[in-house]
């Protein structure tokens, strides 16, 4: 854009709305003073990772440390995929993720203590899906010898259940 009083380049820019009338002004910084406007003497810092981190902070809040990288043992998910996928893998879950948990669950549901149904339990649940989560990992490690034997634990279990 070009400085609308002296064909510079424009580095200041306003825009007004009047009556329902927008009206823009283009000055450049020489102009702009001697239209009375002031202006800061350098320009804001906006560094890149400063930026990144101010989105960081607004989104995920601050779980940059040791919440980010915390893993649960049960299922193996970390909370930085919980974050992304909107999905826990297991109960145990809630208890190591609760740092990060709370606040979100005061934010969606306001409150952090269930109230309501309580689902029924069943025996082994918490083993199959230990099982289940071994097996989609030998499966992204290309061990099939391993993923055919939790399979087949896996199917005995549903048999019996």
């Amino acid at each position: 854009m070009r400085c609308q009083r002296c064909q510079k380049e424009a580095s200041v820019h306003l825009t007004e709305q009047i009556q329902g009338q927008r009206r823009e002004l283009h000055l450049c910084q020489a102009c702009a003073r001697k239209a009375g406007l002031s202006l800061p003497e350098s320009p804001p810092n906006l560094a890149l990772d400063a930026v990144v981190q101010s989105l960081i902070v607004a989104h995920v809040g601050e779980l940059v440390g040791e919440l980010a990288e915390s893993t649960c043992p049960d299922c193996g998910i970390k909370f930085m995929e919980f974050r992304a996928a909107a999905r826990l893998g297991c109960p145990q879950d809630y208890r190591v993720f609760s740092a990060g948990l709370l606040p979100l669950l005061q934010r969606y549901h306001g409150a952090t203590r269930h109230v309501g149904k309580v689902a029924r339990r069943h025996e082994g649940a918490g083993q199959q899906l230990r099982l289940r989560t071994q097996l989609r990992a030998a499966i992204a490690r290309e061990d099939y010898e391993e993923a055919a034997r939790l399979r087949d634990r896996l199917r005995l279990k549903d048999s019996q259940a």
